[in-house]
């Protein structure tokens, strides 16, 4: 199979396009989608299959350059573009003239998606975060215990009351030495977690409002290196068990 192949392009019903808002003047409307169909609301929220339908999304590619960001085979990028034109989430949008047959062109058929909850499988709110949060949290737990270990080795972890008198549970090499990546030759990973902070709301929003600032600040950078960042802050309404 090449990457000139015509996908069949039967697709389930979705919604009609509504207006996404107010574009920026001069800029070309931007067509939304509210997903009910349950296959396609799956295809959306499993991060592994979004990852393979992002390049397309608001973006005119052929299978050859979306190949190319995913670091797939061309073939088995077509494989999967035929499924979202299945799904109705991808469209062809136009050809590339070149010496024989021409090279297709794919768009997502919105520049965005809606999946409201209740076309997922979800048995609840919580559960459906769950399931989102679970593909990044194995991510960020993978490729945290490879840099810690190729750079500390063999390691624990050391459960003690700090000088506040707080519970304290850290990495560590030693039964008297914490774990830190924090030196200037060290690895750049963070793995943080702190339950114990008590603040009144206006602190809350403040640390909040610092967090998605410092991440946005950092995201438009564009370095050599791809990291994952994750960030989470509630009042502890209810515990554990």
């Amino acid at each position: 199979m090449s990457d000139e192949e015509s996908p069949s392009r039967s697709r389930p019903a979705l919604k009609p396009p509504a207006d996404a808002g107010a574009p920026a003047e001069g800029a070309p409307a931007r067509r939304t989608r509210i997903v009910s169909d349950p296959a396609a609301a799956e295809a959306l929220t499993d991060q592994t299959t979004l990852r393979h339908l992002a390049p397309f999304l608001g973006r005119t590619l052929s299978v050859s350059e979306a190949a190319r960001e995913t670091g797939e085979k061309a073939n088995t990028t077509l494989k999967r573009v035929q499924r979202f034109l299945e799904l109705g989430l991808l469209e062809v949008v136009g050809e590339r003239k070149r010496a024989g047959r021409p090279i297709k062109l794919y768009r997502t058929v919105a520049d965005v998606f809606f999946v409201p909850f209740e076309a997922t499988h979800a048995e609840s709110l919580e559960a459906a975060l769950a399931e989102r949060d679970a593909y990044w949290e194995r991510l960020l737990r993978r490729n945290v215990v490879r840099t810690r270990s190729e750079r500390l080795g063999t390691w624990g972890t050391r459960f003690y009351r700090d000088a506040r008198g707080r519970l304290q549970v850290q990495t560590a090499v030693t039964p008297d030495a914490n774990a830190t990546t924090l030196a200037p030759d060290a690895p750049a990973v963070l793995s943080l977690w702190r339950d114990q902070l008590t603040l009144d709301f206006e602190d809350a929003k403040a640390l909040q409002r610092e967090m998605f600032a410092l991440v946005q600040r950092y995201q438009q950078k564009r370095g050599s290196q791809r990291y994952l960042v994750r960030m989470g802050l509630a009042p502890v309404l209810e515990e554990e068990g």
